[in-house]
């Protein structure tokens, strides 16, 4: 039985298996990055962002705070084939909804195909279908509701030394 749910704006709903509990909605994408998962997951350009990862076993390597590319989690949600603890633990910490144990294939192909849509997620024990086709339907074009730039912007300039691991 899945105790998740990742409705998308095609119609469909997919089951999968909660890492990380909640619910949420969101622009539906993917990477087709190998490593990076850290990087991906803290891009400030995936934010409002549900993020499929198209490599199978996302966490292999751990949580490495040295690879972030901000402070925090930036998508909104997280969709893999696999993810180990280390992670869904991570972004359970972070209030970031996680699910797997669902065919990223057919999500890539999905959104290289249709291109992006909404979809919502509805993770954990009480979760059902209706509560992801709620939070899918609930998701706006992230253009009619988001300044992206200013949410992911610092306030100041950040001024980085040579050697100090950035570029």
């Amino acid at each position: 039985m899945s105790d998740a749910y990742i409705a998308l704006a095609d119609g469909r709903v997919l089951e999968a298996r909660a890492r990380a509990p909640g619910r949420t909605r969101g622009e539906l994408v993917f990477t087709t990055a190998y490593t990076g998962y850290e990087e991906s997951l803290t891009d400030p350009s995936y934010a409002e962002q549900v993020l499929t990862f198209s490599y199978p076993l996302i966490g292999n390597y751990g949580v490495r705070t040295e690879r972030f590319e901000s402070e925090s989690v930036q998508p909104r949600a997280a969709i893999a084939r696999e993810l180990t603890d280390d992670v869904a633990d991570w972004l359970a910490g972070e209030g970031v909804p996680a699910v797997d144990h669902v065919d990223t294939r057919e999500i890539v192909t999905t959104v290289r195909e249709e291109g992006a849509m909404a979809c919502g997620i509805a993770a954990g024990p009480d979760a059902t279908p209706e509560d992801a086709v709620d939070e899918m339907e609930a998701c706006k074009p992230m253009s009619d509701h988001v300044d992206i730039g200013a949410q992911v912007s610092v306030a100041e300039p950040t001024v980085h030394e040579s050697g100090d691991g950035v570029g």
